[in-house]
């Protein structure tokens, strides 16, 4: 093959069209949803802890705890209700020790102890906000008297309606 014929055949190839195979693509939609539930969550992250109560003491002995209610969309009326606790008697809460014996208290909303919360009684009612933490503060106070030595324990259950 002379020089012109090898140039005119590179000229045609180069000239030719070339068939180019293109990668192959598939697609596909992914689906992606969410329920986000209309709930509430409840908490006490600060009990009401006396730690050591002076038996004689002349005047009341007060704590202040506090009760969160997180919900994830608005309330326009909601109620906060605490219970008597495990060893309410007689339409008042108490303590009691491992020997039995009662240490009276009283729960209130407000640190002057004008507002008690009474047995299955409201601590709040009213709006709440969504998302943030609602945080109501609540008082013991364990008025002055003679009492036995020992620990002494109660648990209040608190309940959110709304």
């Amino acid at each position: 093959m002379n020089r012109l014929q090898c140039l005119s055949l590179v000229a045609f190839v180069a000239s030719a069209p070339v068939a180019l195979h293109a990668a192959e693509v598939a697609s596909t939609n992914l689906s992606v949803t969410a329920t986000v539930l209309d709930s509430c969550v409840v908490t006490a992250p600060t009990g009401l802890v006396f730690a050591s109560v002076n038996a004689g003491a002349a005047t009341n002995q007060s704590v202040q705890g506090s009760v969160a209610v997180v919900c994830t969309a608005a309330k326009s009326s909601v109620s906060v209700k605490m219970e008597g606790g495990d060893n309410a008697a007689m339409g008042k809460r108490y303590m009691k020790n491992t020997s039995n014996d009662l240490l009276p208290y009283v729960i209130t909303s407000d640190a002057a102890h004008t507002s008690a919360v009474a047995i299955d009684g409201a601590l709040y009612t009213g709006p709440l906000n969504a998302v943030s933490p609602n945080v109501f503060p609540v008082y013991g106070q364990v008025p002055a008297g003679s009492y036995a030595a020992g620990v002494y324990t109660d648990t209040v259950r608190v309940t959110l309606n709304y």
